[in-house]
């Protein structure tokens, strides 16, 4: 799913609100079991110290080999595993971030403008790793070939509305 509309309008307030980092206006949702997964678009949960391996241990239960097997998944391959966060590029730290919250578990992914600031082979990774994802993703968007690679549904965010568009 994929919420579209202009700059201001709420796209990533509605985000931040389902993931409790702002409080919503009015009661209206049933509390969750698992909290849904969120990537804001500066990454700004991902500790800068710890490298990508470090990371996965810290949200998952993976041995080693699991975990190395398993960031290669997001091109972490090597001593790559071993760089620290803060040396990594932006795009690097977009795939590290959607592989932590697909590590922890994680059964809905809340991504704001994920592709942004991606290179062209990080942006095509990204895409295959979201369409393995066994659960459901809701992301902002503005770029129109990604949302055509992974929206089945589309929302229209506006005039403090939300309303369904075909696609």
């Amino acid at each position: 799913m994929v919420l579209i509309g202009p700059n201001g309008s709420g796209k990533t307030t509605l985000l931040r609100t389902i993931t409790g980092q702002i409080p919503r206006l009015q009661a209206g949702c049933a509390s969750q079991q698992r909290p849904p997964g969120g990537d804001g678009q500066e990454q700004e949960n991902l500790d800068q110290v710890l490298t990508p391996l470090s990371s996965l241990h810290k949200v998952g239960v993976f041995n080693e080999t699991e975990a190395r097997s398993f960031l290669s998944l997001y091109l972490f391959k090597g001593d790559d595993v071993f760089t620290p966060v803060g040396n990594l590029s932006f795009g690097e730290r977009a795939r590290l971030s959607l592989a932590l919250l697909v590590g922890s578990g994680c059964n809905l992914l809340l991504l704001d403008e994920p592709v942004n600031h991606l290179d062209i082979p990080a942006r095509g990774r990204f895409e295959q790793a979201l369409a393995n994802f066994r659960g459901t993703v809701l992301s902002v968007a503005h770029d129109r070939y990604f949302i055509q690679a992974i929206a089945t549904h589309l929302w229209q965010v506006g005039d403090g509305t939300i309303r369904s568009v075909e696609m």
